[in-house]
Order: structure tokens, then sequence, then C-alpha cells
């Protein structure tokens, strides 16, 4: 077992942090030393200068060019662009006099007809051509090299068909066998579409928990030998120090099938019997959706398909963290995306890399904040801009000036309604007649658990129940209330099946609130009106309230009444 850090002396911890800041102070300035030398140089060969830690890299013009040939090279294609028949690059090198270099420019003179040359950092050059690892071809079966085997996980999954699986698995296992644990985690992880992986240290033992649909599940408990063992293959996938257990780490690694690639975030903390780590598995069949898989209704759907391929204007998706925001967002992009049209991304942090798409990542440390970020991407012509999150009036206001002059912005609020959407942009500073102007659409929406198909129970509604739901359709706009409104109802309630693990439960469902923003809103935003008065002036709109579209997908017997009433509460 690794002992932890309690075990140490005060000399020891105080060594070990004195070698880490030192080897971390030498790495700062060598990275500055190199930025600074090709700053210089770039100002000597009087060519722009571009960090490529913080600048726009679009995925594709890196793939274009071998890697191979791009390393020999010492040069990266950032960005390619057609435009009225002439077809332009930008390229960034390290050394413009090199021969290899020259050679390799004068070959992409034969494609493009005009080259935009920067001069960068080797440092940059090697994060730009870390995008090869992203390669959907011929890739290892993980990044950085890591002996995880895919078949393996393969193999597990076949053999799994509910915890209790996974659970006796883990037990079955050589305690020493780090590597088949993980595996055997990973595998029950997809198997049951965990979107994370908890590993929680506890005085004389471990416990393994999955959370699936946006709850916690234990799986398995077992002893702290294989389980500190395990912690530190993790840590050494994940590229962080194995001998630090007195700190916060995280880190990072991606596990490839084919052609399908699961990038996997860890972060481990230290306790007060070792480190407890959680895994998070960003699996892209979770974003593959369109916009009838994330719930709307037939006329709300009719309704997004419209908005987002207008050319310009803002669509702001309000909600809590964990309510499903970012797959909304990913699904509108994918819906527009073409190679038509130019879509930039910045976003805190890269979570799924999308084809036809440029993904920037911010980095407050380095001054690339979502403002900063915004300002540079309006730079490179964009057509659609998706802005992780607004969280100040600076980026609030480059956001809607953005969405004034020809672009389609695409953006997230912290709000717990649509209607608290505007009071909240105003709230940051943004001038209530330019944002009227630049709103087309904003929606709320929350994730509510889909009852498992296999084992729900129907039943007729009684008492407090058939009250709520009677009362919440008299509620709906009337052609809804038509087709809802009935003297008793038939819904569904959780029963519990080996397919779902006993929950009653499977898979999530949004449930949403659409506010379109017509010339009546417009001229109310521009007043700067309160929460009340939009939640109203909308549900004359015939705008549906969540509640009201919860019901809704309790009556088509999608979910339960306890769960809306837990997800969104019973407040009209």
């Amino acid at each position: 077992m690794v002992p932890s850090s309690a075990s140490k002396s005060p000399k020891d911890s105080s060594e070990d942090l004195n070698q880490t800041q030192l080897e971390d102070r030498l790495h700062a300035i060598k990275t500055k030393e190199q930025e600074t030398v090709a700053r210089r140089s770039a100002k000597n060969k009087k060519l722009p200068y571009i960090d490529l830690t913080i600048a726009p890299i679009e995925s594709s013009a890196v793939w274009s060019i071998d890697e191979q040939k791009a390393r020999q090279a010492k040069l990266v294609l950032l960005h390619t662009m057609e435009k009225d028949g002439v077809s332009s690059a930008q390229v960034a090198l390290a050394d413009p006099d090199d021969p290899a270099t020259q050679k390799a420019l004068e070959e992409l003179k034969q494609t493009f007809s005009h080259l935009n040359i920067f001069l960068c950092s080797p440092r940059s050059l090697e994060i730009a051509w870390s995008r090869y690892l992203d390669k959907p071809s011929g890739e290892k079966n993980i990044t950085k090299e890591v002996d995880i085997k895919t078949e393996k996980i393969d193999e597990f999954k076949k053999k799994i068909n509910n915890v209790k699986d996974v659970a006796a698995l883990i037990k079955e296992a050589p305690q020493e066998k780090a590597s088949e644990i993980l595996e055997l985690i990973i595998a029950g992880a997809l198997q049951f579409n965990a979107s994370d992986v908890h590993l929680e240290v506890r005085e004389k033992s471990a416990l393994l928990r999955y959370r699936v649909d946006g709850i916690l599940q234990d799986v398995v408990e077992f002893p702290l030998l294989p389980f500190h063992i395990l912690t530190n293959r993790i840590k050494l996938l994940s590229e962080m120090k194995l001998n630090r257990q007195d700190i916060a780490q995280d880190g990072r690694f991606t596990i490839v099938f084919g052609e399908l690639k699961i990038e996997v975030r860890v972060s481990v903390i230290p306790g007060a019997y070792g480190e407890n780590a959680v895994v998070r598995i960003l699996n892209p069949k979770t974003i593959s959706l369109g916009l009838k898989d994330l719930g709307f209704r037939e006329d709300e759907m009719e309704l997004m398909a419209q908005e987002i391929k207008k050319p310009n204007g803002m669509i702001i998706t309000t909600g809590p963290t964990g309510s499903g925001k970012t797959t909304a967002l990913y699904t509108f992009i994918k819906e527009v995306a073409s190679p038509e049209v130019k879509v930039i991304t910045l976003e805190d942090p890269i979570e799924y890399h999308l084809p036809l798409i440029t993904q920037t990542q911010i980095e407050p440390d380095r001054g690339y904040t979502f403002a900063a970020g915004l300002r540079a991407i309006l730079r490179q012509d964009p057509d659609i801009i998706l802005v992780g999150e607004i969280r100040d009036k600076e980026t609030a206001e480059i956001a809607i000036h953005a969405s004034l002059t020809g672009h389609l912005v695409f953006s997230t609020l912290h709000t717990n309604d649509a209607a608290g959407a505007v009071p909240r942009l105003v709230e940051m500073g943004a001038n209530p007649a330019i944002l009227s102007a630049a709103l087309n659409v904003v929606l709320a929406q929350r994730l509510a658990r889909r009852l498992c198909s296999a084992c729900r129970q129907e039943i007729t509604a009684e008492g407090t129940d058939k009250e709520f739901l009677a009362e919440v359709v008299e509620s709906l706009p009337l052609a809804l209330k038509e087709k809802y409104q009935r003297s008793s109802f038939k819904i569904f309630q959780p029963q519990g099946c080996p397919q779902c693990n006993n929950t009653g439960y499977k898979g999530r469902i949004g449930i949403f609130e659409i506010i379109k923003i017509d010339g009546d809103l417009e001229k109310l935003i521009a007043g700067s009106p309160s929460h009340a008065s939009i939640k109203e002036a909308a549900a004359k709109k015939n705008m549906t309230t969540m509640l009201q579209d919860g019901v809704i997908k309790v009556i088509d017997g999608i979910t339960s009444i306890k769960e809306i009433k837990s997800v969104i509460g019973e407040d009209k």
C-alpha cells in the first residue's frame, strides 16, 4: 500500500514541496523564455507572433497535413477558408529560414492562393501537433501511450447486466491487478451510461459509486490495498504527481474504440484516510442527439429548428449546473454546422470534440477569458459562435454586439427560468434597448429521469396527484389544454427491475420552457421590465412553463409525478 502523507515526517513533506515548487518554477521560466525568444524572432522577421495555447485551432486544418511531414517542416496549418473562389490558409511556424519549412510552404502555395504566416515557439507547435491525437483514424488505444485494453473492456461489458455483476467481477479480480480493475470499472460505467465514477476512501475500506441519470448508486466496497493501487494507476494515466497525496490534482486521458474517442477527466483530492477520486466519462454517444431526442414537443421542435437556422441573433439557454445546457447547445451546433459556415466555440473546458467546428478553450491564467476569447473569435470571420457561458458585463456586451452584426450567437446563463435571463443580463450591465433587438429565443431546462419502459406500472391518479395534474392542465394554453384535459388520468409509476438496476428509471429527458422574442416582447424588454412582467407577457404568448411541460410528459407516460416535483417543484 502506498503510504499516506500523514506517515511522512514534516522534513520529508517540506523537501517534497520545495522540490515540486522548484520544478514548477523552472518550467514556468523555460516557457516564458521560449515565448520571449519567439516574440523577438517574429519582430525581427517582420511576422506576426502567435501563442497557440490560446489561439483558435481548426483540427481538420491540422490533420490536412501528415503529422510526420508537419513535424519535419516545423509548421502547422491552423485554419483554411475559401471565399469568392479564393482559398486561403493560416500557417504557424517556428523558423521561416529552415529549408524544410520553406519547401513545405512552397507546396502549400500550390493548394492555397494566399497564406497568412505566423511565427510561434516550438512549445506552441507541440501543443498544436497534439491535435493529431484526436484524428479519427489509426489511433492507439489511448492517448499518451497508456495501456488500457479496449478489447478487454468490451469483454467485461458482455458480462455486466447490473451493478451486482460489476461488484462480483471486482471481488474476483486479483487485488494487485489495478489495470484489470480499472478496465472493469470503466466497462461498468459505459454499460450503464454513468457520467461519473466516484472512488471514496474510508477508514477501513473504500467505496465505488456510479452517477447514473444524475443519481449516485453504490456499486461495491473493497479493501484499502487494491484501492490505493487503483488510485495510483489512475494518477499515472492522468499524468499526475504520484509522490503527492497532500494536494488536489486534475488530469485526463482518452480511450479510443476504433473511431470513437472517450475523454476521461480525473479529479483527485486528499482526504482523512487517503485520496478520493472522481472520474468523469465524456462519452460522445451521450451528445449524439437530434432535437427530438432532447425532449422537445413537436411544436417546440419546429420552433427551435427555425430559430437555430436564422443568420443572426442570440439564443440563450438557462438552468443550473447539470441541467443539460451543454448537450442542448452541442445539439443545436451540430444541426447547423456544415462546410459552408464557420462555427467557432469558446468553452470552459472543451468536453467533446465536434467535426466541422473550430473549438477553443479559455485560459484565464494567460488572460484568455471569455471576453478576450470572444474578441479574438470575431476576428476569425465566424458565422456562428458558441460562448460556453456569459459571466460578466464585458462578455455580455461583446456577445450582444456580435449578434447584431451578422452572427448567430449561442450561450448559457445561470437563472432559474427563461424569464429570468433578461433581468440577469440587464443586471450585468447590458443595455435593455440593444438586448431586446439581439435576443431571438430564451429557453430554460431541467433533466428528469425517464421511467424504465420494461417495468413501469400503469395506475389511475387519485387524490392529491389527480388534483395536481388537473390544476396544471387547466393552466395550459388552450390547444394543449384541449389535448390533455380529461376526467381521469392514466399515468405510470416506477417499479424497478434488473434492466434499470432496480431504480425504476433509465435515461433522462429535457423539460423545457421557451420564450420566443417577438415584436411585443422586444418592446417590453427595451423598457427593462421585471421578471414577473416578462413571465406574464410570455404566458400570454402561449409559453408553457417547465412544470406544465413536465406534467405533459407525465401524462404521456415518459416520467413520474414524483420525479417532476423533485426536479422542478410544484410552483406554476
